[in-house]
């Protein structure tokens, strides 16, 4: 049986498992996922346990993702471009690290079918969700603006990248307004990043947030008559991006999507972030 996990700190609530279960069942894959809340002190045991095949694959979570990239021997091209890495093979003796939430963004573009080459698209926040977002817009050939409430540390993050402000924004408009932003999520839920008057500026609208399924952000979009998507889609294919990476195998990310979004959101009193 081959072992897949998850590292991480405070993580008992992850949802991981849940997605990593689905895909094994479905693809009859031999194998488990574990949790592995541990202290920074304790990551090269962890990683040590990959190098000896005790552990075929591991997910990188918070407070981790920018933290194990000192313990690894090589970067994928998007996780070196974003400082972040949130999931590890072991590649010819040598850890590699992956960023799969990129992947998981570019999906979600493709399930909301658009077209970003040379479109303007607002990102919400600035944090390792921003960074991935960014990365995914500039290889789709979009234009990107980043929208800060420290704008001097904003600035020296997104390099050649429009920094703006949350005042600038309600006299910005574009096609596609993502939040990168924790505000919203379970149990704030009477809480949205932006206001209408922004909302209304944009075609489409994107919430990585995925508890609750509709977040007032996204309420607001819809009143707006805005196409929009929740996080939950981003949040499955970076996990089936994993299982790809690690098995060698191509999988069909609308199939594992369409099996949990019944199971978890049928269940949403069982349901944590």
């Amino acid at each position: 049986m081959k072992k897949f996990g998850i590292l991480g700190k405070n993580i008992s609530y992850t949802f991981s498992p849940i997605l990593h279960k689905n895909i094994f069942e479905v693809y009859n894959i031999d194998a488990e996922y574990n949790i592995y809340d541990v202290k920074e002190s304790e990551i090269p045991d962890i990683l040590e346990k990959i190098k000896t095949n005790t552990i075929h694959g591991i997910n990188v979570t918070v407070p981790y993702k920018t933290t194990i990239i000192k313990f690894l021997d090589e970067l994928s091209p998007e996780a070196k471009s974003m400082n972040a890495v949130n999931c590890i093979k072991l590649e010819n003796g040598k850890l590699k690290g992956y960023n799969t939430d990129y992947f998981g963004l570019i999906e979600t573009f493709k399930k909301m079918g658009l077209l970003l080459k040379n479109k303007k698209v607002v990102i919400l926040g600035s944090g390792g969700a921003a960074k991935a977002v960014n990365r995914a817009i500039l290889d789709l050939g979009g234009i990107p603006a980043i929208v800060s409430r420290d704008l001097d540390k904003a600035k020296l993050e997104f390099k050649d990248i429009s920094v703006i402000s949350y005042n600038d924004l309600l006299e910005t408009s574009g096609f596609l307004l993502v939040n990168a932003t924790p505000i919203g999520t379970f149990p704030n839920i009477e809480s949205s990043p932006v206001k209408r008057q922004v909302i209304q500026n944009f075609d489409f609208v994107l919430d990585l947030i995925y508890n609750p399924k509709e977040t007032l952000f996204l309420k607001i979009a819809k009143q707006c008559f805005k196409k929009f998507e929740n996080g939950f889609y981003m949040l499955v294919s970076q996990g089936v991006k994993s299982e790809e990476i690690w098995n060698d195998l191509t999988l069909d990310y609308s199939l594992i999507y369409e099996n949990l979004i019944t199971e978890i959101y049928n269940n949403q009193e069982d349901f944590q972030s």
